[in-house]
């Protein structure tokens, strides 16, 4: 279920980017920002059969811009993108090849949104119902499928069954999640015009459709087995395997049945109602596929039935609302988890219930686990620990909130939370590291485990591992905290670890200042586990006021850093030497220590990029920079000998664990003290 609500999220995340960034020239920095969708005041009236009409019309609802305009003007405002649309030799003036790469991208986006819609609105539609979906009136008379309600989109559409007894139409309602529905808004409001009005321009078009999923700019045409091919793609992208219309339907059926509450799971088939909101007392359904009725009847219907608000139709749409609704739950959208006085009244389903036994039960299991015997069992039966680690992997599966571990390099602070990730996979541990080389580095030990480890990636959210790696930058991001929410509100979120602590109190606001608000992490409400090698007494109050934490709430658990090992030394260079010659100093200090230590390695570390990169040229060896392209090979090479030297920034500084270093060489003054315990082991 897990990696099937990553799959959801990714292709949630990818369609927004898909319409933000390449659609809307989100990126630009000349114009105006992308307006908000106004939710609180989007009205709509049912009623109206004007052709063209949709919501977007209602005189009641205000828009921050024109749509109509909107597009155009942003690509006027930025000369970069006007541009690459124009072409002064040809007699529109507009580059051709251009508009049709635009239209590509449309293509892309409507794709990826048709796939997005018919999982996260509820009941599996057949392509026939999703595909004749109208965005607006047609001049005809065929009535738009597509109406907002209540700050939802809803889209309305006959059963495939036709008429039951009565000689009604059947319809059925099916609601988008906010975060889906702004997408299709934004599409509605500010693409579409911009994308017509290119099409009269270029391919001279007068027809405009109101079909949602209209026949491409290239001619090519919606059908069935178009959809089937975009679902078994973008399933096969987010799952590892392809789905087919049929299969997913009847998966998506099985999952309601097993997850949601009985009278908000899927049917089978059309005309199968369930019958504990079966109000009609179960009449038999008539199937009629021929008498004609196409899906602006059933807008038509919906019209009529918000007009006169009887009872049983209203309370048919409820139930059709709440059964989407719960199903958005279920996939871990957060608009839809908002507490409210309607949420607090909502039964809960299934799958919440067992989400809350089951994460009781893991945390029952993992106190009283034995952890010395867990210990062996994932490293051998030799395998003891050593120093403070006992003392904190207890504090850790005891459930105490706020666990710091101060532990020397080398000391094992990984297996923290390694060992209950290991012996308790039902949940999800968040290691926010800050550099590349130790992302690599956990993730090959926890292959090796067998523990299900991924690093972040918003547009394929790993929701089914047992660790997820992210850097600095990413946690604090809103795709994590919506990844975050969505662990949270399936229980899966266990604990949240910040390897290398310290980086909370970097002071400097030129270099990766996000890890200054890490403690933004703090809303998740979850365990919280904070790992260094370098915390001086004197700074734990602060790392406690970043992390928004009170001293009495921490398990501090504190060995000894000092390292007997290590000798210090100051090559004293005077004012007048020059750069040449300083430089020359530094190669000859290596050189040394390489011919002292035959097996040994030696790290040099700048405060500058050209520096490590001049340095580095002298030396033979690899400049590693945050700048730097194959940090992780040049960091392989050297872990492996095949470079015994390596110049480097303070981007290599935290988290080295190479037990043959010999001698590390500062060219320039550290930017703090607590650099330089860290990068000198």
């Amino acid at each position: 279920m897990a990696q099937f609500r990553g799959m959801v999220h990714g292709l949630a995340t990818e369609s927004r980017r898909l319409l933000m960034d390449e659609l809307l020239f989100g990126n630009s920095r000349a114009a105006e920002p992308i307006p908000s969708v106004p939710w609180d005041s989007l009205r709509d009236n049912p009623t109206d059969e004007r052709p063209g009409w949709n919501f977007l019309k209602d005189h009641r609802t205000r828009m921050p811009v024109n749509g109509e305009r909107w597009l155009f003007e942003r690509v006027g405002q930025d000369a970069a993108i006007r541009d690459r649309f124009t072409k002064r030799e040809t007699r529109s003036g507009i580059d051709k090849q251009e508009v049709e790469r635009y239209m590509d991208r449309v293509v892309a986006f409507r794709e990826k949104l048709a796939v997005l819609v018919h999982i996260v609105e509820g009941q599996p539609a057949r392509w026939p119902e999703l595909g004749s979906v109208r965005h607006s009136n047609t001049v005809k008379g065929g009535h738009r499928n597509i109406f907002i309600e209540d700050g939802m989109i809803v889209f309305v559409t006959r059963y495939h069954k036709g008429y039951n007894v009565s000689g009604d139409v059947k319809i059925i309602h099916r609601y988008l999640p906010r975060e889906v529905g702004e997408l299709l808004v934004y599409y509605l409001w500010l693409v579409l015009p911009f994308q017509q009005r290119l099409e009269a321009m270029v391919w001279e078009k007068e027809v405009i459709s109101s079909h949602m999923w209209p026949a491409d700019p290239s001619g090519r045409k919606w059908t069935s087995d178009r959809f089937r091919e975009v679902l078994k793609r973008e399933s096969t992208t987010g799952l590892g395997q392809a789905l087919t219309i049929a299969a997913y339907r009847e998966i998506a059926i099985g999952i309601s049945r097993r997850f949601l509450r009985g009278s908000t799971a899927f049917r089978t088939e059309e005309g199968e109602d369930n019958e504990e909101w079966n109000e009609e007392n179960a009449a038999a359904f008539v199937a009629d596929e021929q008498a004609g009725h196409t899906a602006h009847v059933a807008g038509m219907v919906y019209a009529r039935g918000i007009m006169e608000q009887a009872g049983a139709v209203a309370d048919r749409r409820r139930q059709f609302r709440m059964s989407s609704t719960d199903w958005h739950r279920f996939l871990g959208f957060q608009a839809d988890m908002q507490d409210g006085e309607e949420c607090k009244k909502r039964k809960r389903a299934p799958f919440e219930s067992e989400a809350d036994e089951a994460r009781m039960d893991r945390w029952g299991r993992l106190r009283k686990m034995d952890t010395a015997a867990q210990l062996q069992r994932m490293m051998g039966k030799a395998a003891k620990f050593r120093g403070v680690q006992k003392e904190a992997i207890d504090a850790i599966v005891a459930g105490k909130s706020h666990v710091v571990a101060v532990m020397p390099t080398g000391a094992g602070k990984s297996m923290l939370f390694m060992l209950p990730a290991w012996a308790e996979q039902g949940g999800t541990t968040v290691v926010v590291v800050p550099l590349i080389a130790l992302r690599g580095d956990m993730m090959r030990r926890c292959r090796k485990l067998g523990i299900s480890c991924a690093e972040w990636e918003s547009r394929c959210p790993p929701d089914a591992a047992a660790i997820v790696l992210v850097t600095p930058e990413s946690a604090v991001g809103e795709e994590f905290a919506t990844f975050l929410n969505r662990l949270r509100a399936t229980r899966q979120l266990d604990r949240i670890v910040i390897d290398e602590c310290h980086i909370v109190l970097n002071r400097r606001y030129d270099f990766r200042k996000e890890m200054q608000r890490l403690g933004k992490l703090a809303a998740a409400e979850t365990q919280m586990v904070m790992l260094t090698a370098t915390l001086p007494p004197s700074e734990e109050d602060e790392l406690f006021r970043r992390m928004y934490v009170e001293r009495e709430q921490v398990e501090l658990i504190r060995a000894a850093t000092a390292r007997t090992n290590v000798a210090y030394r100051v090559i004293r260079v005077g004012k007048a030497a020059k750069k040449k010659e300083v430089e020359e100093m530094v190669v000859r200090t290596v050189r040394q220590k390489l011919r002292k230590h035959k097996k040994g390695k030696v790290v040099v570390y700048g405060n500058s990029v050209p520096k490590v990169k001049e340095l580095a040229q002298a030396l033979g060896c690899h400049a590693y920079h945050h700048k730097g392209v194959g940090k992780a090979s040049m960091l392989e090479e050297f872990a492996a000998g095949k470079q015994r030297v390596i110049v480097a920034t303070s981007a290599l500084g935290m988290g080295v664990d190479i037990p043959d270093i010999r001698c590390i060489v500062h060219i320039d003054w550290p930017f703090t003290v607590l650099d330089y315990a860290q990068e000198s082991g």
